[in-house]
């Protein structure tokens, strides 16, 4: 009798093929370079964690979301779904009376706040899906930097991203 072997039929991986996490650039020497050497869509700016400075074009779900135009955009924010899903306020409102109902009103300081919170949340929610309860995923630095130009804090305090607590 023949024994099984686990995993004798799956596929070997293929380094040749494109990885979410596999950048132009190494990521570990963004914090150290110009923004211009791994920013490929030319709206980036340099974010305080090497984990933030990614560029929309390295992400495989939001590159997926952005070749579904007939003429794809040379940068996520300029996709044409991207204002009404992320940036209009009506939109937000709308996403804010959902998520009060789902999980209780949205904790935060001020509007514009609140508003950049709900942006960062339909942007995720748009490129890849509902993704459970603490999953979180890094958002594009032109992304964050659209997002944040249009919902400012006043004194520039930002957050950032924060992997969830296991």
């Amino acid at each position: 009798m023949a024994s099984i072997k686990p995993y004798q039929f799956e596929p070997e991986s293929d380094p040749e093929n494109f990885d979410e996490d596999d950048g132009a650039f190494p990521v570990q020497e963004r914090l150290l370079n110009d923004v211009s050497e791994w920013c490929t869509c030319n709206n980036c700016a340099k974010m305080p964690t090497e984990e933030e400075n990614i560029c929309c074009k390295e992400i495989q779900k939001v590159v997926k979301r952005m070749m579904e135009v007939p003429d794809p955009p040379k940068c996520m924010v300029e996709h044409p779904g991207f204002e009404p899903n992320c940036l209009n306020p009506y939109t937000l409102q709308n996403i804010n009376n959902i998520y009060r109902a789902d999980y209780g009103p949205v904790r935060r300081r001020n509007e514009e706040e609140r508003f950049r919170y709900l942006a960062y949340r339909s942007f995720v929610s748009w490129c890849w899906g509902y993704l459970g309860r603490s999953v979180r995923v890094v958002i594009p630095s032109c992304v964050v930097n659209r997002i944040r130009l249009q919902f400012p804090d006043p004194a520039g305090q930002y957050v950032g991203f924060r992997p969830p607590l296991d």
